[in-house]
């Protein structure tokens, strides 16, 4: 997806969810997607993340 719309998406989520919500560039592309912390964290995706909105 677009970044920005990946941006809007993610947040989105949080107002909906309260949880905390990254977009990560995908390796060699310029497709953006949105996942959450625990994903982020168990994939090691921190060097792709362009934007994130955190929980406390």
């Amino acid at each position: 997806m677009m970044k920005q719309y990946a941006v809007d998406l993610a947040k989105k989520l949080y107002r909906e969810h309260d949880r905390s919500y990254f977009v990560v560039q995908e390796e060699g592309s310029d497709s953006y997607r949105v996942v959450d912390k625990e994903e982020k964290e168990a994939k090691q995706l921190n060097r792709y993340v362009v934007f994130s909105i955190e929980t406390d």
